[in-house]
């Protein structure tokens, strides 16, 4: 199975349910979907993203800040990474330079950056760009990252009419991919990912609190329970193994994220048990550790 991984940068579970998301409420209508999933201490976007790709938590992988050249642990191993060493196809579309540094040089086969200072909508962009290389590559692992939400947050304050509307314009962004794999035959081949990497509160997202800590997490792909909402603790760490599982190819032994069996449809699930088993003895992290807010 093929995937994609989407993350909307700042978006709030409470900002999805007063925001029109017309394409975002077809996945939750089709997938597996929380509005209580949990972000990282920092929560902030480089060391969320690190943790979402790696599967630690900052204090694995060593990437704490969003400025300067990130240093990486050298055990820390990325989904893009892991995807390529077992022969998949990768690409990557984002608007934010620093996430050059989510893959070792070599593991993409395709990546496009744009600078979301030097257009009026940069997630419009990243989008049709995205559209085009599914189109005409078909990648086995894309990833795909939306920035206007947290953009509208910090200048206009989360939860304001300007960050509401950045939700709506993500929404049509991801309408453009789910729009060109309908087109083109694709959607039956792929599994699609999408959450957020952390919330915020007035203009910023510095403070570990619900509004900042919970973010949504959604999962729509042929072998996912429809209309299902998960039950158990999801934390973005998970969201690399449960690719994995996805694409079946091993997890990483430095990963310290958990697969989400219970979105998959019951088929899918007796399939990948085995390599989803091999990920659950990696890490010594008690509940309280991964989920620091108790929710």
């Amino acid at each position: 199975m093929k995937t994609i991984l989407v993350i909307i940068d700042g978006c709030r579970s409470d900002g999805l349910e007063q925001a029109k998301t017309p394409n975002i409420d077809h996945m939750i209508e089709n997938g597996a979907y929380t509005l209580n999933a949990q972000t990282v201490t920092p929560p902030i976007t480089l060391p969320a993203h690190f943790s979402i790709f790696t599967s630690m938590l900052p204090q694995g992988h060593n990437v704490f800040t969003n400025t300067g050249s990130p240093n990486p642990s050298s055990t820390a191993k990325s989904i893009i990474d892991v995807a390529k060493d077992h022969g998949k196809r990768t690409a990557a579309f984002y608007s934010w330079e620093q996430f050059r540094n989510l893959s070792a040089p070599g593991s993409l086969d395709h990546s496009y950056f744009i600078n979301s200072n030097s257009v009026e909508n940069s997630d419009i962009e990243v989008a049709q760009a995205a559209a085009c290389n599914l189109n005409s590559r078909s990648p086995d692992f894309c990833f795909i990252y939306f920035e206007g939400t947290d953009i509208a947050g910090h200048r206009s304050g989360f939860m304001s009419a300007d960050y509401l509307d950045a939700i709506e314009t993500a929404d049509t962004a991801l309408g453009i991919i789910l729009n060109e794999l309908e087109r083109t035959n694709q959607s039956g081949s792929y599994s699609i990912i999408l959450h957020s990497d952390h919330g915020g509160i007035n203009h910023h997202h510095l403070e570990n609190r619900p509004e900042v800590m919970t973010i949504p997490w959604i999962v729509v792909g042929p072998g996912v329970k429809q209309k299902h909402l998960i039950t158990g603790k999801v934390n973005i760490i998970d969201t690399a193994p449960t690719l994995a599982g996805l694409m079946n190819i091993p997890v990483h032994h430095t990963w310290q994220g958990q697969a989400i069996n219970e979105i998959f449809k019951p088929s899918l699930s007796e399939t990948i048990q085995p390599i989803f088993l091999h990920s659950e003895s990696r890490t010594g992290l008690g509940l309280s550790q991964l989920f620091p807010l108790g929710v």
